[in-house]
């Protein structure tokens, strides 16, 4: 390292005056502390590889089945098993079971239903009726950023069946031809978010500027495209999470409808989730 050399003013004369710095001595490298670094090292690249075989979104999906051991009495309490599981990426929360036509006695709430983990249920249920009618069973749940989820299930009650799963499909037995009526109806339409290309941040479709950042995301529709703010550049992206939720609740649609056979909807959902 260079002398450090300081200059002072007397008039006409300058006298230089030079400052020598101590060298400081080579430290010896510490092999402890450089084994530390390495594990340490090791430790983030192996966090690294494994953060990225997990999925871009996770969401819940709920597969279950209905099973009637007896034949199904009017005005009594009949028992049926349900079974479920998470066969999705995400956690589940607030799995709730409903009937429109049965009454229940027993827990139809789960808390929360683990990736990968199952939960049987076994309930009593009771129609008034003796007359044989169509049976509505929803299965509604949520993911933990709050997306709701719904599949719903018809079959005929009263009946005789023994050993047997019910609720099989959307569409009641000895109904395929009116397949139609029973369609399963989104509740919402359309794009419901964008994101902004700014900052990340989601935003409901029909903003104009980014709550976080302040960008614009999309033009004015009541002003000319050259004009005024029209003219500057807009932010706004589609929002992908939203576009496979939409891809993924239509995949439970048409299991629930019985349009896909096992095979083929474990490999549609597979692909879809990987």
């Amino acid at each position: 390292m260079a002398d450090k050399v300081s200059f002072t003013d007397f008039g006409t004369k300058k006298k230089v005056r030079r400052i020598k710095r101590k060298r400081s001595k080579k430290s010896q490298p510490d092999p402890a502390q450089l084994l530390d670094e390495v594990i340490e090292a090791k430790k983030l690249a192996d966090s690294t590889i494994a953060a990225a075989s997990v999925p871009q979104f996770s969401f819940p999906f709920i597969e279950f089945s209905v099973l009637q051991s007896q034949p199904f009495k009017h005005n009594t309490w009949n028992e049926i098993e349900i079974i479920l599981s998470n066969t999705g990426t995400g956690i589940a929360k607030n799995t709730t079971i409903s009937f429109d036509r049965l009454e229940t006695r027993g827990q139809t709430i789960i808390d929360t239903l683990e990736t990968g983990d199952g939960e049987t249920l076994t309930i009593e249920v009771r129609v008034n009726s003796r007359d044989k009618e169509i049976t509505r069973m929803d299965v509604y749940y949520h993911s933990v950023e709050g997306d709701t989820f719904s599949a719903v299930r018809r079959d005929w009650f009263p009946n005789d069946y023994e050993d047997k799963n019910v609720f099989e499909n959307e569409v009641p037995p000895g109904e395929e031809a009116n397949a139609a009526k029973y369609s399963h109806r989104e509740v919402f339409s359309g794009d419901l978010h964008v994101v902004c290309g700014n900052c990340g941040s989601r935003a409901p479709s029909n903003f104009r500027i980014c709550g976080k950042c302040g960008s614009r995301l999309q033009k004015r529709a009541d002003r000319r495209e050259d004009w005024g703010s029209n003219l500057k550049d807009t932010t706004a992206t589609k929002d992908a999470r939203e576009d496979f939720l939409k891809k993924l609740r239509k995949l439970g649609e048409l299991k629930d409808r019985g349009m896909l056979s096992d095979e083929e909807f474990e490999a549609a959902k597979a692909s879809l989730l990987e």
